[in-house]
């Protein structure tokens, strides 16, 4: 089947993927959110989330009406009760009370995925200038990353523009979110509309976003929908001619490996191999081996058999990567300079996985290759193509995410702080949150959370941020880049809103129900959402499980999706996931 297959082909080339975020799990208190100073040893004062029983109420001010939703109050289907969900408080609050006197600005918030190896479809097409490495990027041969295959893109239009941009419309609040069309078929417009329009009509009417959705990156309506500026999860180089909240090139170095071993926050000691230049020549005065290469639509390609100054360009900087790989002493992590999706990075503790890796990487195919190619004018600056290898924390006792919103004056307002969930190939699938234990771990990030928000903020950006904390049990026991000893060790760094966001923005929601845990991660499933809906009736009409995000795709008779869920405990928590997950299956994002 054609989305089970292609969703999940995302492990490691050899050897263990990082993670990136899907899924969380929470246990907490109160109904609602107020965000007032607190003190802290860090920086004079600190913004946190303190849950009241009162909810402020939000609208939209717009300059010009927007195509609403059109949903009903309640959102039902015959024969279920589907409760309304309120959250505790939305990114449109968070922005507004971020940057006081730019609140009245009017926010179109962009919450795709994009990748480099492969078209979305006509008009979304592949990053050239801001490269990420995605799965399919690293691991599909490239004879495969072609317009022509029909069936990579479908699977990936499906998770990067709607099942990833839903979960984050969830807790946008009265915001336009622009969404894109898988394709401009009119069938596949009104399905596209249906979907995300379904999964939100659970939401009280005042949180519901105001759907945009248009072809692509290079026509979102700014103008008839009244749109000031546009806030972005990922780049794409079509967001490059909008008014933006901030710059796509600081958005995109702040998000690299490179940037956060350059940052002074404790991130394990790290080798930056780069990248110098790119290629001299343009295929045509190449050689013949590349004027042969008649694939000038899909991914750029410089083929082993070049002989001219490609092909030798390409040679001498993939023997640097490669003799820096050679010459580390396991264990080591190596990373791409961006990545997304949960690609990208190798977790080498074994001379095999070593060899494999140099075997993977010195391919002809490989994404050493693959990614030397893409390297061009316009983007060497950046640095796209650089690896990091960096130390591996020893004997880790906790993996952390931590959610947090930077405002304009630097400080953080904490979300939580939530446990990964991986697979086998440690790739991100969800986390587990226990809103009882907020108070305690906002304590012991409290420092670390805040010379974060220093560091994005000093760059000119305000929004969402998560980090990825592994703690060790003694200070000092792995080196930090920046020469620091301490027992928490920033391994990944995400300006953008992350997966595991929702759930601290639930906790009025699942602690009313008496619900002290939550947790949500992504599922594919046969059949659609009603099926699965009426499969999980009892869990849905009580509140302690909703649909996060949700597409079908009708053809194979298969959906994605992401479900929250909710517990008493621990324990009822793991046996609720673990039914879910026994008639589906996991997808790595």
């Amino acid at each position: 089947m054609t989305l089970l297959c292609l969703l999940n082909r995302g492990g490691a080339a050899r050897g263990l993927r990082s993670t990136s975020h899907a899924s969380s799990t929470i246990c907490c208190g109160r109904h609602n959110v107020n965000i007032n100073p607190t003190p802290t040893a860090a920086r004079g004062s600190q913004l946190r989330l303190n849950f009241t029983n009162t909810y402020p109420r939000y609208c939209a001010t717009a300059s010009q009406p927007l195509h609403t939703m059109g949903s009903v109050d309640k959102p039902s289907l015959a024969g279920i009760d589907l409760p309304i969900i309120k959250l505790d408080t939305t990114l449109t609050e968070l922005f507004r009370r971020a940057s006081p006197q730019h609140a009245s600005t009017r926010l179109g918030m962009v919450f795709c995925g994009v990748n480099s190896g492969v078209d979305l479809n006509p008009d979304f097409p592949r990053n050239t200038k801001y490269l990420y490495q995605d799965s399919p990027f690293n691991t599909v041969p490239r004879k495969e990353l072609t317009r022509k295959n029909h069936d990579l893109r479908k699977s990936l239009a499906m998770k990067y523009l709607s099942l990833i941009p839903q979960r984050d419309a969830f807790i946008a609040g009265p915001s336009p979110v622009i969404m894109f069309n898988m394709n401009q078929s009119p069938a596949t417009v009104a399905h596209d509309r249906e979907e995300a329009t379904t999964t939100l009509s659970v939401l009280d009417p005042s949180q519901r976003p105001n759907l945009v959705f248009c072809p692509g990156p290079s026509k979102i309506p700014m103008k008839e929908y009244g749109i000031d500026k546009i806030t972005y999860k990922i780049v794409a180089d079509g967001l490059e001619s909008y008014p933006l909240t901030h710059s796509l090139e600081t958005h995109w170095i702040l998000n690299s490996k490179a940037g956060l071993a350059r940052s002074g926050l404790p991130t394990p000691r790290c080798d930056i191999i780069s990248v110098k230049g790119y290629p001299p020549a343009s295929p045509r005065s190449c050689c013949d081996a590349c004027r042969a290469d008649k694939r000038s639509n899909d991914l750029t390609f410089i083929p082993e058999s070049c002989s001219g100054p490609r092909g030798q360009w390409v040679k001498t900087e993939s023997a640097k990567v490669l003799s820096a790989i050679s010459s580390r002493p396991v264990p080591f992590v190596l990373k791409n300079q961006q990545v997304f999706g949960g690609a990208g990075t190798w977790l080498v503790t074994t001379q095999e996985q070593k060899d494999d890796l140099l075997s993977d990487f010195s391919s002809p195919d490989g994404p050493l290759r693959k990614l030397l190619s893409q390297v061009t004018p316009e983007n060497h600056h950046m640095d796209p193509a650089a690896v990091v290898i960096s130390d591996m924390v020893s004997n880790p006792i906790g993996d952390y995410g931590l959610t947090f919103f930077v405002n304009e004056d630097g400080e953080p307002v904490f979300l939580a702080a939530s446990e990964q969930m991986t697979d086998g190939n440690n790739a991100w699938v969800g986390s587990t949150i226990v809103y009882s234990r907020q108070e305690a771990l906002y304590e012991r990030f409290q420092v670390l959370m805040s010379r974060t928000a220093e560091f994005v903020a000093k760059h000119g950006y305000v929004g969402p941020v998560g980090i990825d904390v592994l703690e060790t049990g003694t200070e000092g026991e792995t080196e930090t880049h920046c020469g620091e000893r301490t027992k928490f060790h920033v391994v990944d760094l995400n300006v953008r809103t992350s997966g595991s966001l929702a759930l601290p923005l639930l906790k009025g929601h699942f602690t009313q129900r008496g619900l002290d845990c939550a947790s949500s991660f992504g599922i594919t499933v046969k059949g659609g959402r009603e099926e699965f809906v009426r499969k999980w009736r009892r869990e849905f009409e009580e509140g302690r499980m909703f649909v996060l995000s949700w597409y079908e795709d009708r053809e194979e008779g298969a959906s994605i999706a992401d479900v929250v869920v909710g517990a008493e405990n621990e324990e009822g928590l793991q046996g609720m996931i673990e039914r879910v997950k026994e008639g589906s299956e996991e997808v790595v994002f």
